[in-house]
């Protein structure tokens, strides 16, 4: 089970990894469209006899690379949330076997072999046989 949620976990892990590169990528071609577009305005104020501006950073990119990317980050976000479930299901089944092994390990200090006991009960039958009773002892001082 482990070995699957981990083989699991890896592939998540790719794909999200692939969906950042994109969504970087995207970030990237909007940021230089965004300056483009900021140099040929600059190109026609200079013309104009008018001071250049700079690009504002206030939003990334251009309006439709920034409409483009937001499936893409949805998608990087819910697969973070898969991966976290994925880590959550890992701790849970570490959790689970620890108790396992811990219920394991109890059962089988609570469990006696019948060998044993039998070896056990025949001990104490002969120290009982071979230890003569107090009671007998002191009946048969008295008599002599």
């Amino acid at each position: 089970m482990k070995s699957m949620l981990s083989g699991y976990r890896e592939c998540l892990v790719d794909v999200m990894t692939d969906c950042e590169k994109t969504a970087n990528q995207i970030d990237s071609i909007g940021d230089e469209l965004k300056q483009i577009g900021s140099s040929v305005s600059n190109v026609g104020r200079l013309l104009a006899g008018k001071g250049t501006k700079e690009v504002s950073d206030e939003k990334p990119g251009v309006g439709l690379t920034r409409a483009i990317n937001t499936p893409v980050k949805k998608a990087v976000e819910n697969l973070r949330k898969k991966i976290d479930g994925a880590d959550q299901a890992f701790e849970k089944l570490d959790r689970l076997s620890a108790r396992l092994d811990a219920g394991k390990e109890a059962e089988k200090g609570g469990r006696v072999s019948v060998k044993d006991k039998l070896s056990q009960m025949k001990e104490k039958a002969g120290q009982q046989k071979k230890a003569p009773e107090p009671d007998k002892a002191k009946s048969k001082e008295e008599c002599l």
